[in-house]
């Protein structure tokens, strides 16, 4: 068929921002779309795709009626068309480019079009756990990502749907082994770094070091890599012939200015960019507590072991808004997000405020914080945090995959204040 211009499309359906060049791949995803009742289209695959997806029937009709409004758009069929392929034809191609918002052509059924071409995700994901091999219980678990973007977007606009920017998550699911088992969800994939771990041969010591070039605040905090010298100071990571000299990272979160250097007799690179680590996944809602916690994480060691033996990984690791080492400061020491951290051994990401879209649902760096719900007490908490002038990073964690049968509480804490009498 005849490509179709994306500006004009873009225009006459997206927000101003949206209006730019070409999307990628969009003449290889609108010439490939077929003649024909299109897939998101079928008004009797509705009922039985929103049934497997965990949604509630009251839903059925309002993804018909969001049927009729696409198929009699032309501009608005193409579009879902686009993203259709993106995300579940060419998963692997994913969506670099994002999903922009309709709520212009919309209004406050915009996320209802995102929610209807994600039913396609139920037999996508069907076939490729199929083709893995993985039991029919966890692809129902793992559909229950659905509810639960739906659940984000109640909360957030008051209205049913799915948020733009979270609809193209969905490939991720499709082109990775990646798994609800439980509470949490978990996926295979390269380490993107953040830290280099050390391993002593002796007794199995780990030793997570900052990456070189780090700029450290003087609290031992990740800045931006282009901050001023006199925000901090820059950690250095150097391997020589016999020797490994950096900056540790304290498993609590933050980075150490006085170095130490490493015999590599003793001490080889166990965790470094690009290696196989299984990321944990926290998808939203309620329940978890420490008892998930760890039934999750010892599914995962054993999901992981049996059906992906010939990938074994390094580490789980995280990054996430609740991983930034200033939570303690913030949340009462009992609360699940700083048992989790006194598990594992914390490392730091650079500035990321916009991880509190979590959080608030909403951008912390285009609302003022006074302006921020406070309907919940992490919300109140941090909202209360932000308003005095405080400012968030997020953080990283690593666990490895031998303490993931029992996770205890300062474990990494424990060994690294016995370690480091000896390095300093």
């Amino acid at each position: 068929m005849k490509t179709l211009e994306p500006g004009a499309i873009l225009k006459a359906i997206c927000e101003p921002e949206a209006y730019g060049g070409k999307p990628e791949f969009w003449d290889e995803a609108v010439t490939s779309m077929p003649p024909g009742l299109l897939p998101f289209l079928d008004k009797s695959a509705v009922t039985e795709r929103a049934g497997k997806a965990g949604l509630p029937a009251d839903l059925v009709p309002l993804l018909s009626g969001m049927i009729d409004t696409v198929a009699s758009d032309p501009n608005l069929r193409v579009f879902a068309w686009y993203m259709h392929w993106r995300v579940f034809v060419a998963p692997e191609k994913g969506i670099p480019w994002g999903a922009p918002t309709l709520l212009k052509h919309l209004a406050d059924r915009a996320g209802l079009f995102y929610l209807l071409l994600s039913l396609e995700f139920v037999d996508r994901l069907d076939r490729w756990h199929r083709k893995l091999g993985y039991p029919m219980e966890v692809t129902a678990e793992t559909l229950q990502q659905i509810p639960s973007y739906v659940s984000n977007h109640q909360r957030g606009r008051g209205c049913p749907g799915i948020y733009e920017h979270q609809f193209p998550w969905l490939a991720t699911y499709l082109i990775q082994p990646y798994v609800r088992l439980g509470r949490l969800e978990f996926q295979l994939h390269p380490y993107g770094g953040g830290v280099t771990v050390w391993r002593r041969g002796s007794d199995k010591a780990v030793l997570a070091l900052a990456e070189d070039g780090t700029c450290v605040s003087s609290d031992g905090l990740k800045l931006r890599n282009d901050s001023p010298g006199k925000k901090g100071w820059t950690a250095k990571l150097k391997v020589s012939k016999d020797r490994v000299a950096g900056h540790p990272v304290d498993p609590a979160g933050r980075i150490l200015k006085k170095a130490v250097s490493l015999s590599l007799k003793d001490w080889t690179g166990y965790l470094k960019e690009g290696e196989t680590v299984l990321d944990l996944h926290i998808p939203a809602g309620g329940g978890m507590n420490w008892e998930t916690i760890v039934s999750s994480f010892r599914r995962a060691a054993a999901f992981f072991r049996q059906y992906h033996p010939d990938r074994p990984f390094k580490a789980l690791v995280v990054t996430t808004w609740f991983m930034d080492p200033r939570l303690a400061d913030i949340l009462p020491p009992d609360s699940n997000p700083l048992k989790l951290q006194r598990a594992v051994s914390l490392y730091p990401t650079g500035p990321d405020p916009d991880s509190l879209w979590f959080v608030f649902l909403r951008s912390v760096t285009h609302t003022p914080a006074a302006s921020l719900p406070r309907d919940t007490s992490v919300q109140k908490a941090m909202a209360a945090y932000l308003e005095k002038g405080g400012t968030w990073n997020g953080g990283g964690f690593f666990l490895l995959p031998e303490d993931m049968e029992n996770p205890r509480e300062n474990i990494y804490r424990d060994r690294f204040a016995a370690l480091s009498e000896e390095l300093f």
